[in-house]
């Protein structure tokens, strides 16, 4: 997948396109390939609550997400990635275009011995279907639109309730 291709494509969509977000994307994209990744993450909305993860080496609750596999479609793995982390299965909410779109940069972990590297995470759109318990889950919880603290859930959020709620 070209990411860049995929991130510009993403700008165009927007109504109001971020030229920040623009700008840091082209630095982020001209460093050595090993030094971002592309990942993906679940928006899943269930009347007016969100769900949530625990993130064990973050330690913030934030959307489930994580990296897209080869040849997987961004919003597979978000749906994937919800699945493995909170059990909940879902269905895409609209297009194959990310709601969202967020670079930053993840810190290292001695634990997983990774350095600091910086994520571009493509946010969807989702619905739960179905519940089933999965190994190795992340702590989740539902919390109503008004608990959320963390700064890009509700920037999201914020966008969707300007469109649809």
């Amino acid at each position: 997948m070209d990411i860049r291709k995929f991130c510009y494509l993403y700008l165009s969509k927007m109504s109001h396109p971020d030229i920040n977000f623009a700008d840091k994307l082209g630095e982020v994209l001209e460093l050595d390939s090993s030094a971002y990744h592309l990942t993906a993450s679940g928006i899943v909305i269930n009347g007016g609550s969100i769900l949530l993860i625990y993130h064990r080496y973050i330690k913030e609750w934030m959307q489930p997400g994580g990296h897209i596999d080869i040849n997987e479609k961004p919003h597979v793995a978000a749906q994937r990635e919800v699945l493995e982390e909170t059990g909940w299965g879902s269905t895409l909410v609209g297009s194959e275009t990310p709601i969202d779109i967020d670079i930053h940069l993840i810190p290292a972990n001695p634990i997983k011995s990774e350095p600091a590297h910086w994520h571009i995470d493509c946010a969807y759109l989702l619905s739960p279907t179905s519940y089933s318990q999965q190994p190795d889950m992340e702590k989740s919880m539902w919390f109503s639109f008004d608990d959320v603290e963390n700064k890009r859930v509700k920037r999201v959020l914020n966008g969707l309730n300007s469109q649809r709620f």
